[in-house]
């Protein structure tokens, strides 16, 4: 859809669009990310293989509108006017760690707005650190991207890559425009709101009460704390679940919910989540943004049989993640709900995709470096985590204005005794 076509934005990218509206700049819709290259990196290879994935890519070339149509809508903009540069950059001091050079190289990104309706939101640097070690920044807005989005990216920057230091373009097959999609999904809504506005009623009919207090500010100063587990303790938490009949998210949930039963003391919690979007076999190569939040309050945290629970809460996420289809600012409009001051967004808990990593070609190797956000938005974000490795990390992000660091770090070591306590296929905890 290069050109002139308007097409009508996505759900997702609707609700994006709206809080950059309200808030510009949000860092939780910000995506900020780093890679430390491994080996003898080509930088003009690299430059035309990024270019490459910008061409392939609609959503990396679009701009949003809101001010041509009676609703917001996106235009693709050809490559040449998008002019989406790899800029490179010179490090002061290359000595220091990769990562905290990764956080520096990105710094200003989190104070520097996207304007959405003039330049596509994203944003790309280089920097060498010596010979053979190289860091790949990149900094995207959620309305474009999402975490699958990263592997995509990252798969196909490797092959193009890989390509040019050959001294050819890439072949690859053709892949729809994310604009497909947001067509797609319109002309669904109406199916989907007619078979699964019932179930979401029922569900949010008596939502738990607000868990923080209501802030003042859209952001606030970020805490962050994290347990890494080691492969045994990764392997035996899925063993558990598998023996549960459960799968790892209604795991998550029903333990993340107990954890926020054990240190704020309440026996009912709303806990926000989202389902990857990604219905159709269709979209599983496009670029963009497809999450859809989802909302389930969950009860008996302290007094119901534990793992009658995780029984029933593995059943109610089944039936949920079935039913994820419809946009949820769609079941809150019908509900008359409003987001702030609800509680229903105080806990969101994300099941993170794998990270990337790997080589471009034979001789570069890439894996990803954390740059954290110094603002969050939310007010307790709950993670799990899978490396490189496989392992998992059981990370939580809160806003200091809501929670303190003592409380935030408890809500963690809680969850993370807990799923390293989870009966195992012999009963035994």
């Amino acid at each position: 859809m290069t050109g002139t076509v308007d097409v009508r934005l996505s759900h997702a990218q609707q609700r994006f669009l709206w809080d950059e509206e309200m808030a510009p700049g949000q860092d939780d819709n910000n995506v900020v990310l780093a890679y430390l290259l491994t080996g003898p990196v080509d930088p003009a290879a690299l430059t035309a293989a990024f270019d490459d994935v910008v061409r392939r890519h609609d959503v990396l070339r679009t701009v949003y509108l809101w001010d041509v149509a009676p609703e917001p809508v996106q235009r693709v903009m050809a490559a040449e006017t998008a002019a989406i540069a790899l800029e490179r950059v010179t490090v002061a001091d290359p000595a220091l760690p990769p990562a905290e050079i990764a956080a520096r190289v990105c710094a200003d990104w989190w104070d520097s707005p996207f304007a959405l309706e003039r330049r596509p939101p994203v944003r790309a640097r280089l920097a060498g650190l010596s010979a053979d070690s190289w860091l790949l920044c990149l900094n995207l807005h959620h309305i474009a991207f999402d975490g699958q989005s990263e592997l995509l990216l990252a798969a196909d920057l490797g092959a193009a890559y890989e390509a040019r230091v050959l001294g050819r373009a890439p072949v690859w097959e053709d892949v729809p425009g994310y604009g497909e999609y947001a067509r797609w999904e319109a002309d669904r809504i109406p199916v989907w709101a007619e078979k699964d506005r019932p179930f979401w009623r029922h569900v949010l009919a008596a939502p738990a009460p607000a868990l923080l207090a209501t802030p003042e500010a859209d952001q606030g100063v970020r805490g962050e704390f994290e347990i890494a587990l080691s492969a045994r303790a990764t392997d035996r938490i899925r063993d558990a679940v598998r023996a549960r009949r459960a799968i790892v998210m209604s795991a998550l949930l029903h333990e993340t919910s107990a954890a926020v039963g054990d240190v704020f003391g309440v026996d009912a919690v709303n806990l926000a989540t989202v389902s990857s979007g990604r219905f159709e076999k269709a979209h599983a190569s496009i670029l963009g943004c497809f999450v859809n939040p989802l909302v389930l309050p969950l009860s008996g945290i302290r007094t119901a049989d534990a793992g009658e629970r995780l029984t029933e809460v593995n059943r109610l996420v089944l039936q949920a993640l079935r039913r994820a289809r419809l946009p949820f600012d769609l079941i809150a409009r019908d509900l008359g709900i409003q987001a702030v001051g609800s509680g229903l967004f105080d806990v969101m808990v994300a099941l993170q995709a794998p990270e990337p990593g790997g080589s471009f070609g034979a001789d570069v190797t890439y894996r990803p470096l954390r740059v954290p956000a110094p603002r969050a938005g939310f007010g307790l974000v709950v993670e799990l985590e899978q490396n490189l490795a496989g392992h998992w990390v059981v990370a939580g992000r809160w806003r200091e204005d809501l929670i303190d660091e003592p409380t935030g770090r408890k809500v963690v070591e809680s969850l993370a005794e807990r799923l390293l306590t989870l009966p195992g296929p012999e009963g035994a905890r």
